[in-house]
């Protein structure tokens, strides 16, 4: 019984350890920090400008994804916060937007009060992710490549059958 204990413990210090272990190393992947307007590069700073169409600029962060650097930067929208995500060089990553409930469609509130119960607040965002689809023969297979404007890749496809090209 004695060392039933004692393997449970020690099995207990493990799963414990690794918790850990990947609750830092999630953390480690995704930093972000506040920054002011002057640490922003020009190239990022004159998207997030253009993006915002005359709105003035209240907030900028410096985030970093997948070993990836990106500038973040809010503004008051028609309907409330918007968040824009761009690359250094100023490509669009990502745009988040308050949008009010009668803006969203019929099968995004049926699914967000169906999960949320008849009595919850919703709060909803429209979110626009930029992505590029590339499509190219390799060989004697066909590719069909989705990357992030940070060349990230996103997803990818290959196969045999050259019948669908686009």
């Amino acid at each position: 019984m004695q060392r039933h204990r004692k393997v449970l413990a020690a099995m207990s210090i493990v799963v414990a350890v690794g918790l850990a272990a990947l609750a830092w190393a999630a953390t480690e992947d995704e930093q972000e920090s506040k920054i002011t307007e002057k640490e922003v590069p020009p190239t990022a700073l004159a998207a997030m400008k253009k993006l915002a169409n005359g709105a003035t600029l209240t907030q900028f962060s410096r985030e970093t994804e997948h070993g990836k650097t990106y500038y973040e930067c809010s503004w008051t929208g028609k309907h409330g916060n918007v968040d824009a995500l761009v690359t250094p060089a100023g490509d669009l990553v990502e745009l988040e937007e308050q949008v009010p409930a009668d803006a969203v469609p019929v099968s995004v509130m049926s699914a967000a009060q169906a999960a949320a119960g008849d009595k919850a607040k919703l709060r909803f965002e429209r979110k626009t992710v930029t992505l590029y689809e590339v499509k190219f023969t390799k060989g004697k297979q066909v590719h069909e490549l989705v990357l992030g404007p940070d060349g990230r890749q996103h997803e990818h496809e290959q196969s045999t059958d050259d019948a669908e090209k686009d």
